[in-house]
């Protein structure tokens, strides 16, 4: 009879660095409720920073509006881009550019309690956002009515700055919520593991 001899492997721990791809780790109850933790800080610490430059970019585009109502209402992108043609009325400004450019701050202030939803009351009325179609239909009267009536491009560009910050607003806001949606559906996604 031969003997068959059996080479022994011991047991070879393999570091974090040594993972490929194909190893699955299975973690313990604290150390899944461990990592959840963190990754619900990282997005907290994320959503707070995405709505800090969501308030700058409303905040700027907001003061540039209040200067505009200030102003002689032509548009200040003439100034970067001066207008080619010497038709006056191309150059002028909308007759109705106080409005619109009320409109555009209301736009803003919207936006703005979309990123920060606050409670805000004023004289007994409770002030709430109005959701993002409302808002793009607001935005879009400004460039609409530019170009009904034979503006500037530059003058038609500069009324289309609210319907550009709501865009982004919008999908910054949608990032934010899914990366949201995404933290609780990873709490969910927690299982137990006997022995681990």
């Amino acid at each position: 009879m031969s003997e068959v001899l059996r080479k022994r492997v011991p047991f070879a721990f393999k570091s974090e660095d040594a993972f490929d791809g194909n190893d699955q780790v299975v973690l313990d109850e604290q150390e899944q409720a461990e990592l959840v933790e963190q990754i619900k800080e990282h997005n907290a610490a994320a959503n707070k920073q995405n709505r800090l430059v969501l308030q700058a970019m409303l905040g700027l585009s907001g003061l540039l509006h209040v200067i505009y109502s200030f102003s002689d209402k032509r548009s200040p992108l003439f100034v970067i881009f001066p207008p080619s043609s010497h038709d006056q009325t191309a150059e002028a400004p909308i007759a109705f550019s106080d409005i619109l450019v009320y409109i555009a701050i209301l736009i803003h202030v919207n936006l703005s309690l979309i990123v920060h939803p606050r409670h805000v009351v004023i004289a007994g009325w409770t002030i709430r956002a109005i959701g993002f179609m409302e808002t793009f239909a607001w935005a879009t009267i400004g460039p609409i009515a530019s170009i009904y009536m034979g503006k500037a491009w530059q003058t038609t560009a500069w009324w289309c700055v609210s319907a550009i910050v709501t865009g982004v607003v919008y999908a910054v806001h949608g990032w934010i919520q899914k990366a949201d949606e995404d933290v609780v559906e990873l709490e969910k996604l927690q299982y137990k593991a006997p022995g681990a």
